[in-house]
């Protein structure tokens, strides 16, 4: 299977007339893109809109709670690292404008990192060894994880690297082999390397060399309040925070916000690297299915909303447009609570419950009109263009055939046999149109089968203090954005350190297995190709035998560009298009 079919796709897809949306912003919106070009002198000019579903909710999406799509859009332009995931296979992309990397040894895995000379905030200050040192102390759960991070996948097992105040060059030494070594380093979005200098002033340190000294000692409580604001002084809450808390290490700084309507990026005056080439950015925040009016209008540049068949055939017909249909690591899936309610401890009713839902007709509905050839998704982790895809399938087969197509007769007869008829269920998701409709289809399924689902579409779902987040559901319905990294998934299925936004990393429902863990850590240590095909099959069937989420569908991506903008690549892995917005242009 090709990761990315062009525009036949969608043109076999989008038959018949399109629906008319209405506008969502005024024309003379001076934040849209209307006329602005390229400058004769070849530097920076114009501004590129893009538009984008979610609305931006903190300058700092390496932590737990705020590691979503669109945060991490946002920042992939501002905080930059030594990689970054890119270019059309999605596959890892150094970065040597901000350093270089190599492995030096494989016993013990050794890995010598190098800042750029040159590299600096955009407030002035040299990225450096506290800098380093912060990024290590997230990632690896020092302090007994004091620092949210998403997962730690494979710095735990590194020494402290052993630098000094104004160092620029470190190394990564591995007390046991971790296959996916390179985007362990620091990289882009929930991998990324914060300012310390930053985190020390508000944490009330006096100098680098204290805040340090704190970083390379064993006293929790003397990183308390530098913790405290790395986990929740970069939320946004109405306001940009003030400029010298949000110092940029990238080609852009953010240098304007309207709450919930949009996000500027503008050129960073201290950037060493390759001039960008438009002078800024913005990210307009416009529902999906708004987005295609909005192209149309000129109001934005760029749109990647998630496909519906009245979006594809919206962007089908319409003029001076470009598109193009790709398969995605994206991919929809439902979670079972395991902290609380109904499915906690109960084996038999998340049976019942994968058994009521509708996955042939979800797919059927919402995804094959968009792409004819997609098929309902039996595994989580593999994509089906990756190694070990037919593996995985085969591994889980059984439990599938059960559990896995839809019988409600069978899904009734659990429910009566556990006594359980009537049992209400929330489902939770973010509110857009196909959340909607599949929550719909779900609902009207399973409370055929003997459940009472208690449907609950938020705009709020992924927000710190949204049922995400806080456990507040018994089903959630969302999508990882993901990559070939299998230590890309370690977090979401380990025993969390505890139950919460900043403790449970990626596991959002807590989920807890021995087993699972043993796995996992087996899986991240093996460089043998077949071992690894083998383990992921293991892992698969496991995560099917304890109902641990239902895997629906891949998502296809849809991307569309306005006529004159220049060097657009979409890209399949959770950066998305914006992995390389610094050479967008408009002519």
């Amino acid at each position: 299977m090709t990761r990315f079919g062009r525009t036949s796709k969608l043109v076999a897809a989008a038959l018949g007339g399109a629906l008319v949306l209405s506008a969502c912003g005024s024309s003379d919106d001076d934040s849209g893109g209307d006329d602005e070009s390229t400058g004769a002198s070849g530097g920076p000019s114009g501004t590129v809109t893009y538009a984008m579903a979610q609305p931006w909710q903190s300058w700092n999406n390496a932590t737990a709670g705020a590691n979503s799509v669109a945060n991490g859009q946002v920042m992939e332009q501002v905080i930059s690292g030594f990689w970054t995931f890119g270019g059309e296979d999605g596959q890892p992309v150094p970065n040597e404008d901000f350093g270089t990397y190599e492995k030096v040894s494989d016993d013990p895995l050794t890995v010598n990192y190098t800042i750029n000379d040159a590299a600096v905030w955009s407030d002035g200050t040299p990225i450096d060894c506290d800098d380093i040192l912060l990024w290590w102390t997230v990632q690896s759960g020092a302090f007994d994880g004091a620092f949210s991070a998403v997962g730690t996948q494979g710095i735990e097992d590194t020494n402290r690297p052993d630098c000094a105040p104004g160092d620029k060059s470190f190394t990564l030494e591995y007390n046991q082999p971790f296959a996916d070594w390179e985007t362990a380093g620091p990289g882009h979005g929930n991998n990324a390397m914060l300012p310390a200098h930053v985190v020390s002033e508000q944490g009330g340190f006096s100098s680098e060399e204290d805040f340090i000294a704190a970083l390379q000692g064993d006293d929790a409580s003397a990183v308390e309040a530098a913790a405290e604001f790395y986990n929740n002084g970069w939320l946004i809450s109405g306001a940009l925070p003030d400029a010298s808390l949000i110092p940029s290490s990238g080609p852009y700084i953010v240098s304007d916000y309207v709450a919930d309507q949009s996000v500027t990026l503008t050129v960073n005056p201290e950037w060493w690297g390759e001039a960008p080439a438009a002078e800024s950015i913005v990210f307009r925040t416009i529902a999906d299915e708004e987005q295609v009016q909005a192209l149309q209008n000129g109001e934005v540049d760029i749109i990647e909303p998630q496909p519906t068949v009245d979006i594809a055939q919206q962007i089908q017909a319409a003029s001076n447009v470009a598109n193009q249909v790709e398969d995605e690591y994206t991919y929809e899936h439902l979670d079972f609570n395991f902290n609380d309610g109904v499915f906690a401890d109960n084996l038999a009713l998340r049976q019942a419950f994968s058994l009521c839902v509708p996955r042939e007709q979800l797919v059927e509905n919402l995804i094959r009109p968009v792409v004819p050839d997609s098929e309902v998704k039996e595994v989580r982790n593999v994509a089906p263009w990756d190694p070990g895809f037919d593996e995985a399938v085969a591994a889980s087969q059984g439990t599938i055939d059960e559990y896995g197509v839809q019988d409600i007769d069978r899904a009734r007869e659990i429910l009566e046999e556990e006594d359980a008829v009537g049992t209400t269920v929330v489902l939770g998701t973010l509110e857009n149109q196909r959340r909607v409709d599949a929550g719909t289809l779900i609902k009207a399924a399973c409370d055929e089968a003997g459940f009472n689902v208690d449907f609950q579409p938020a705009a709020d779902f992924f927000d710190t203090n949204g049922a995400l987040a806080q456990n507040r559901f018994d089903v959630a319905m969302f999508a990882w954005a993901g990559s070939a990294d299998r230590s890309g998934w370690n977090s979401t299925y380990r025993t969390v350190t505890e139950c919460s936004p900043e403790g449970k990393g990626n596991n959002n429902g807590c989920y807890s297995s021995p087993e699972m863990d043993e796995l996992l850590d087996q899986v991240l240590r093996t460089s043998d190709e077949p071992e690894a095909v083998e383990l992921t099959a293991q892992i698969e069937a496991l995560l099917w035998e304890d109902m641990v989420t239902i895997p629906l569908y891949q998502h296809p991506g849809i991307t569309a560009w306005g006529q004159g903008v220049e060097n657009v690549i979409p890209n399949p892995s959770q950066n998305g298009i914006v992995w390389n917005a610094d050479q967008w242009s408009k002519s």
